[in-house]
């Protein structure tokens, strides 16, 4: 599934948050622009402006999708 969310900050800062709250649940490989990440879930991101498309091929299933898209808008915010 694709999201696409709008950041309000530096992508620079925005990867140093994710990386930092996702520790040793999720791996970041990439830059600011794009990259994946592996773990408690799996898929891929790209920064194009103000918007970053998150694309999430897998998950745990006891994680609803709605859930998954608040805490991409929290992060984001």
């Amino acid at each position: 599934m694709e999201f696409n969310v709008q950041i309000r900050r530096d992508p620079d800062e925005l990867l140093d948050k994710v990386c930092m709250l996702a520790q040793d649940r999720v791996v970041v490989s990439g830059n600011s622009r794009r990259g994946r990440f592996s773990g408690m879930f799996d898929g891929s991101y790209e920064v194009e402006g103000d918007q970053v498309a998150i694309q999430i091929q897998r998950k745990p299933i006891f994680v609803s999708w709605s859930l998954v898209r608040r805490g991409l808008e929290y992060l984001a915010a």
